[in-house]
C-alpha cells in the first residue's frame, strides 16, 4: 500500500491517493502517516480509493480511525471512488454509515472544502 499526494486546487484540503491494498501489513504504517498528516494542520482530507484492492478488518478499523480523528479535529475526512470490493466490505461493515462516501474526487472535495464567505456580502 502506497499514499500518494496529489495536488488540489482547493485551498485547505489534501488528496491522497491510496494504492494496493490494507491489512495487517501496513494498517499500523498507514494510520500513523494519516495522523501525522492530520495533525499539520490540514484536517480536511479525500482519499482517493480507486487503488484501494483490498481491505482487511484491521484496514477497515484504520480508515475508521482516520475519520474519527478528522472529525475530531473539526475537519473532515472524505472517501472518493470506492473500489467495489471495498464498497461492498464498507456496506456489510455498516462503516458506510458513518463514513462520508462520494463517487468522485470532485464531489468529495466539494463536500470538505472549507465554506467560502458570500461574495454578496
Amino acid at each position: 500500500m502506497e499514499i500518494h499526494e496529489r495536488p488540489c486546487d482547493v485551498e485547505g484540503v489534501r488528496l491522497l491517493d491510496i494504492d494496493g491494498g490494507l491489512d495487517h501489513t501496513n494498517t499500523e504504517a498507514f494510520a500513523r502517516k494519516m495522523h501525522d498528516l492530520l495533525q499539520e494542520g490540514s484536517p480536511r482530507v479525500v482519499l482517493d480509493l480507486e487503488h484501494l484492492t483490498y481491505a482487511s478488518s484491521l484496514g477497515l478499523a484504520a480508515l475508521r480511525q482516520v475519520h474519527h480523528h478528522g472529525v475530531a479535529r473539526g475537519g473532515r475526512v472524505a472517501f472518493a471512488n470506492l473500489h467495489s470490493a471495498v464498497a461492498t466490505l464498507l456496506r456489510l461493515s455498516h462503516l458506510d454509515r458513518q463514513f462520508d462516501l462520494y463517487p468522485t474526487v470532485g464531489d468529495a472535495i466539494r463536500h470538505v472544502a472549507p465554506a467560502q464567505p458570500d461574495a454578496a456580502e
